[in-house]
């Protein structure tokens, strides 16, 4: 990508009218090779479009407290590593847990999540994410049975933000 420094410093400022809402309403997973991203040619910090194939929505309790997004930078002598830590709570430990090993063992994840806030975040799109997984149904009957999804990677690209999902070709993934 270039660097542009009228495009990078020309917006930013701070909008109290944004939506601050966190929380994720969806999570949608897919291989990196289902996905593909077009960015604008003069801007290349704006997608233009995404389409996908084979996706999958994780099912989660959106107020389920456990499911969340995060990604930080630490920067050394102008070069970066990204760390992205997502993860999703999938009520009960069923036959599901039997799909979410045989997924643990790829190494090209995306996830995309669509934000409280209508913001769209695509993780993994450069270097892919990886799986671990925990399942848990507790030790009496009145416990939460669960499996905690935990998707990472460390990149020197962080996850993409998309302020309007009408960037995506196919809607329908997002219910």
């Amino acid at each position: 990508m270039a660097f542009n420094c009228s495009i990078l410093l020309s917006d930013i400022d701070i909008n109290c009218n944004k939506r601050t809402t966190g929380g994720i309403k969806k999570a949608i997973l897919l291989l990196q090779s289902d996905l593909t991203i077009t960015f604008d040619p003069i801007d290349e910090t704006q997608v233009t479009q995404v389409d996908t194939l084979n996706t999958v929505t994780f099912e989660h309790n959106p107020k389920d407290g456990v499911t969340t997004f995060t990604e930080s930078k630490n920067t050394s002598g102008g070069l970066g590593v990204v760390t992205t830590d997502i993860t999703i709570q999938t009520p009960c430990v069923d036959n599901k847990v039997n799909q979410i090993d045989l997924m643990s063992r790829r190494e090209d994840i995306c996830c995309i999540l669509l934000h409280n806030n209508d913001t769209v975040t695509i993780s993994g799109w450069m270097d892919g994410l990886t799986m671990n997984y925990e399942a848990n149904s507790g030790t009496g009957i009145s416990d939460k049975s669960y499996v905690n999804i935990t998707l990472t990677t460390e990149s020197g690209i962080a996850s993409l933000g998309i302020n309007d999902k009408a960037v995506f070709s196919d809607q329908t993934i997002f219910g």
